[in-house]
């Protein structure tokens, strides 16, 4: 007779009042040893993250991070990923419009000069340095502030004290703002600036995305893999 009232409360009566040193019928419930999956290992059992949410009961990919800095990770999950605190549903709005409309052709850098300009400056970094990468992202956007920052820009920082930047251009400007902030952690640029059409326009404000998810994520996240 069994006094418990849940199947397992009962089953475990069962074993403890079966007679000792015998063998237990092939029956009842087993408590196993619950693990964590190694990090390179999905919980759905693929080595990475394959998006598709109908095969997946994780409401977000526990391995994105680590699929962006390997830059495997699509240009929406990266954004959406480093704009996750803001709150700002203007910005949040022009971020959407702006992948949407560069869906099939995202901007990795303004211009072929950008690109080279870019290239040659990190050459000497320490790619580890993410504050460093996106601010001279940034900066070398364009080519009459990097043509003036340029200088100000070594190996183990940017002295950004020399530099006013009362001589730029209003784009040339943001620019400069928003490597400030990025850097230092200064706030010359809101976000609410940022979503600002007028203000901020599409071709910057796409740079800026970009400088934003390097200086969280380093340069898998705009996709290089040079050097």
């Amino acid at each position: 007779m069994l006094f418990t009232e849940t199947p397992k409360l009962r089953a475990l009566e069962r074993l403890m009042t079966t007679v000792p040193n015998f063998e237990p019928r092939a029956s009842g419930f087993v408590i196993v040893h619950c693990f964590e999956p190694p990090p390179d290992v999905c919980p759905r059992g693929r080595l990475t993250y394959c998006g598709e949410r109908t095969n997946c009961n994780a409401s977000r990919c526990p391995f994105l991070a680590k699929l962006i800095i390997s830059g495997k990770a699509s240009r929406a999950e990266v954004m959406h990923e480093t704009m996750s605190r803001i709150r700002s549903a203007a910005f949040i709005r022009r971020l959407n419009s702006l992948l949407r409309e560069s869906e099939d052709d995202p901007m990795k850098f303004r211009n072929e000069k950008h690109r080279l300009a870019f290239e040659a400056a990190i050459s000497k970094f320490d790619r580890k340095n993410h504050a460093l990468l996106a601010a001279v992202y940034l900066l070398s956007a364009d080519r009459a502030l990097w043509n003036q920052t340029g200088r100000h820009v070594v190996r183990n920082g940017i002295a950004f004290e020399s530099f006013k930047g009362s001589s730029c251009t209003p784009n040339g400007y943001t620019l400069f703002c928003c490597a400030k902030d990025l850097y230092s952690g200064t706030k010359h640029l809101t976000i609410a600036d940022l979503a600002d059409t007028e203000l901020v326009p599409p071709g910057i404000f796409e740079l800026v995305c970009s400088a934003m998810a390097i200086r969280r994520f380093g340069l898998g996240a705009i996709g290089y893999k040079k050097g």
